[in-house]
């Protein structure tokens, strides 16, 4: 139609009036022209269409649905002979324990991590008196004395001085967790570390700014044992 009202007249018109009466279905007394030619138009779509494409599709996805079915049918009972095969008591044991463990992980809040003694590194010195005597005094030797003979100061009896014990104490405690570093640990401890505190207690304005020890550049620092007992050997604790 190509408006309210009016005929397409382009739609094909069968005229009743025109049609003869042996073209009436003596029966039904309906015309025979308009089955005829929808017989012709589904006829003419029918001579369209690809059938050989159309069955062979059907075909294929049958063979494929049915290849599927018997494949399931005859490969499930031997893959489920060869499951009980390999799924040993103690293969079952050992899945039913870790799926225990993984249930207990997930439903147990996470805690503490549990030390492990072993993985507790040694310490290399026991105390920061061997530390000092075999580590700082033999390592960095300068030369020190007096005010005007020399620009650094030292003392062989260090542990007199609160200051000098507490920054001997951390340079021993970062140089031990530094060691464990094998690439840049000592770089680290040296820059960071040793260079401060060494540079504050060897100044003239340090701890040690009275101290009259001397040493020459090529000798070991002064150094004298503190009272027995006053450092003792954290290892044997």
């Amino acid at each position: 139609m190509s408006g309210l009202g009016e005929w397409d007249t382009d739609a094909p018109i069968y005229d009743v009036e025109a049609t003869s009466m042996a073209d009436v279905d003596e029966e039904t007394d309906e015309p025979l022209g308009a089955p005829d030619i929808v017989g012709e138009r589904v006829a003419a779509e029918i001579d369209g269409l690809d059938l050989a494409a159309i069955a062979g599709g059907l075909v294929a996805a049958t063979v494929t649905s049915e290849i599927h079915r018997q494949v399931k049918r005859e490969v499930a009972p031997i893959v489920t002979e060869a499951v009980k095969g390999v799924l040993t008591p103690e293969r079952l044991d050992a899945l039913r324990q870790v799926a225990a463990a993984a249930a207990e992980a997930e439903l147990s809040p996470p805690g503490e991590p549990e030390v492990v003694e072993d993985d507790v590194p040694t310490l290399y010195y026991g105390s920061v008196d061997e530390f000092v005597r075999e580590f700082i005094c033999p390592v960095f030797r300068r030369n020190v004395g007096e005010e005007g003979r020399a620009d650094y100061r030292w003392s062989a009896r260090w542990w007199e001085s609160a200051e000098a014990i507490t920054r001997l104490e951390a340079l021993w405690r970062a140089w031990e967790h530094l060691r464990m570093d094998p690439s840049t640990g000592i770089s680290v401890w040296l820059r960071d570390h040793a260079d401060h505190h060494l540079g504050v207690l060897m100044s003239a304005t340090g701890p040690w700014a009275r101290s009259k020890d001397t040493a020459g550049p090529h000798e070991p620092l002064p150094y004298e044992a503190p009272p027995a007992g006053l450092f003792p050997d954290v290892r044997d604790a």
